[in-house]
């Protein structure tokens, strides 16, 4: 069944609740002891928030014992967690991407957490976030931060190409026309890309996600049976980053495709205007960039669309330390931690209350992508196989922007791709 926010904070309140934790709204009692082995991936932009928290949480609690283990990103993470649970030796705790997650959870791999959210009271946390915590089923997973999309900009470079910074595009012309004007070649040599449109798979499948639904398409159908983006919302979205690429030449094929964050041409001053994350305004900042947000706009304008990614909480049905584990959920959602994660990491916190606290609304690009996030479809395709459609959709935008397919030749390849992986789900 389709997943939405309304349709999923109604199961929390009728669903089954399998896990009683009493008083989780309180401060709990410092009586839980013994180890707590905890998995992350907050590396990177997150690191120093996740220092922070596990700091916090040691010495708010000196009985347990936090034993940590960082990975480099999801993908590493991915690698460790499926040998530790498929072998009944997984971690008391993890946080990760929540595709990664749904599919940890077949066959009872996962302790439900519909009782443990439900214990913080009805809207305490961001149902769009907590959306992707099920897949129909129990919850089986807490949100701790989650990234949104926007439109990330470089001032400078905007206002020397003769743009507003404080105008930014509300239409897809209006992109358009900032991206061919903060394009910079010399001679046949591009300098300076005017929309920095090639990433890796999750990258791609993200941009032409964003554009689809500027279009008024979606990646799915309704039920989650059968994709929906090989029609002409989508048909429309990938050709117009076609042309933005083959015609326009606000940037050349495969520029800047494998570089590191610090070698990205944004970070590097050599692109004017990106799809940015969260994460984008730590390492912007860094670079000495004067960044820029604004939300995507709807391809005539009138509205904005925008594109949610959870990373989530989660406790093994075979964690000896779960009493531990849950502790230390709870103390990371407390509105004074997700406060200090979100203005470290410059991530949306998962606590509602912390969206609006007065700190993070006064950080002025943390308090964007928490707008941004207001703008994401309401339902969501919370499915296990989800990473598996990724590369398939990401493969038809490279191929089409490399000039290798026409958009609806490849739109129509992805299409039989994905039903299969739908079928077989």
């Amino acid at each position: 069944m389709k997943t939405s926010r309304r349709r999923f904070l109604a199961g929390v309140a009728a669903g089954g609740l399998t896990l009683s934790v009493p008083g989780l709204r309180q401060a709990s009692a410092q009586s839980t002891s013994g180890d707590l082995v905890f998995w992350s991936q907050l590396a990177g932009s997150k690191k120093a928030a996740g220092d922070d928290l596990e700091a916090g949480f040691t010495k708010a609690f000196p009985s347990i014992a936090l034993k940590s283990s960082l990975y480099a990103d999801p993908s590493q993470l991915n690698e460790k967690l499926l040998t530790a649970i498929s072998g009944n030796t997984p971690p008391d705790l993890f946080v990760q991407h929540w595709d990664y997650t749904l599919n940890y959870g077949s066959g009872g791999k996962l302790l439900a957490m519909t009782d443990t959210v439900a214990a913080f009271g009805a809207g305490a946390l961001d149902e769009g976030l907590l959306a992707y915590s099920s897949a129909g089923g129990p919850l089986i997973s807490v949100p701790l931060y989650g990234t949104s999309r926007g439109l990330g900009f470089n001032k400078a470079l905007a206002q020397a190409a003769g743009l507003d910074p404080a105008s930014p595009p509300k239409t897809w012309e209006e992109i358009r026309h900032w991206a061919m004007a903060m394009t910079k070649r010399t001679g046949s040599l591009l300098q300076c890309a005017g929309f920095n449109l090639f990433y890796n798979d999750l990258g791609s499948f993200e941009l032409f996600t964003l554009f689809l639904q500027s279009a008024g398409g979606s990646m799915l159908s309704d039920d989650l049976k059968a994709p929906a983006f090989n029609g002409p919302a989508g048909l429309k979205a990938l050709q117009f980053l076609r042309d933005l690429v083959l015609v326009d030449k606000v940037t050349d094929v495969g520029f800047g495709l494998g570089t590191g964050a610090a070698a990205d041409p944004f970070t590097q001053k050599r692109a004017g205007l990106i799809v940015a994350g969260n994460y984008n305004i730590n390492n912007s900042l860094k670079a000495g960039i004067d960044f820029g947000a604004s939300a995507v706009p709807l391809e005539k304008g009138g509205g904005y669309t925008s594109y949610l990614d959870p990373f989530c909480f989660a406790v093994p049905a075979a964690a000896s330390g779960r009493a531990q584990a849950l502790e230390f959920i709870k103390f990371a959602l407390s509105e004074a931690e997700q406060v200090k994660f979100a203005l470290a990491s410059k991530n949306v916190p998962a606590l509602k209350a912390a969206q609006r606290d007065p700190a993070v609304q006064a950080d002025p690009l943390l308090a964007r992508f928490v707008e941004f996030a207001k703008y994401a479809p309401t339902k969501v395709p919370a499915l296990p196989v989800y990473s598996r459609i990724v590369p398939i959709v990401a493969r038809a935008v490279l191929e089409t922007m490399y000039g290798r397919k026409e958009a609806e030749a490849a739109l129509a390849q992805a299409d039989v791709e994905v039903r299969a992986v739908l079928k077989g789900a």
